[in-house]
């Protein structure tokens, strides 16, 4: 893809989210956020918006279609076509599966997978009409790395890349690229996001230092920038993802085994 002129970015309000408005904002891409915590979608745009980038900041909950349909519209009439459209928000759940609630599972999908099909579903139909555009949705490592007390996170995200490739079948032959991402231990607020419950919850301040030593968000950023402008299928990010999902193809079931006895 030639270098996008419009960007459209959920959960932009911090993490990889964040990351990704400056990286295209410095790009001199225009970018429009979407994220439900509007002061904190403000001060990101505003801070991209320092450096010279255009950008926008728009209160959305991916949870909700209208919601999403209404920012697509709003998008499409104040400021014209998406190129690019990257669906990143997610929260987590953590702990045994019988230790969550139906309702944590129910808000966990909302979400993770249905925030990620709402973003298709409202600007998907314009990218197929004009026979142009690229979705880029933010799955997981976990998606393919089957993880104790992790069932309902691993799950969503496991959901998101299956419906990624599917859609990528689906709109293939209509202009429109559809890519993957699956990023390992990433250096962001997600635990702010995350429900533990049970035994894992003792386990918080441990799972905190582990992901003060993870990836830099920008490394997300830029595989989302590379996967769009080469349309690539599935982009595993940091070597602990790109390690599973290698070893995981070539002998699932040895590594699944010794994985669920981490």
């Amino acid at each position: 893809m030639k270098i996008p002129q419009r960007v459209v970015i959920t959960g932009a309000a911090s993490g990889i989210g964040t990351a990704t408005v400056q990286h295209y904002a410095r790009a001199g891409t225009e970018v429009i956020g979407l994220d439900i915590n509007e002061d904190a979608l403000q001060a990101a745009a505003g801070a991209a918006r320092h450096g010279g980038g255009r950008v926008f900041g728009y209160a959305c909950d991916v949870a909700d279609l209208a919601s999403v349909e209404e920012a697509s519209a709003r998008i499409k009439a104040e400021h014209g076509p998406v190129d690019i459209l990257v669906n990143n928000a997610g929260v987590g759940v953590g702990g045994d599966f019988l230790e969550t609630t139906h309702e944590d599972w129910i808000w966990l999908r909302s979400i993770n997978y249905d925030g990620v099909a709402h973003g298709c579903r409202a600007f998907g139909p314009d990218m197929v009409a004009r026979g142009s555009g690229h979705v880029v949705n933010v799955a997981s490592g976990a998606g393919y790395i089957p993880t104790r007390r992790m069932a309902s996170y691993c799950a969503s995200k496991a959901a998101v890349i299956m419906f990624s490739r599917c859609l990528r079948a689906d709109w293939a032959g209509r202009g429109v690229g559809v890519s993957v991402i699956c990023p390992g231990v990433i250096k962001t607020p997600i635990l702010e996001h995350t429900r533990l419950r049970g035994a894992i919850g003792a386990e918080k301040e441990l799972m905190e230092k582990g992901f003060k030593l993870g990836h830099p968000p920008d490394a997300v950023a830029k595989a989302i920038a590379r996967a769009a402008r080469h349309n690539l299928a599935l982009v595993p990010v940091g070597v602990e993802s790109r390690l599973a999902y290698h070893a995981l193809r070539a002998l699932p079931a040895s590594v699944g085994n010794l994985l669920a006895r981490v």
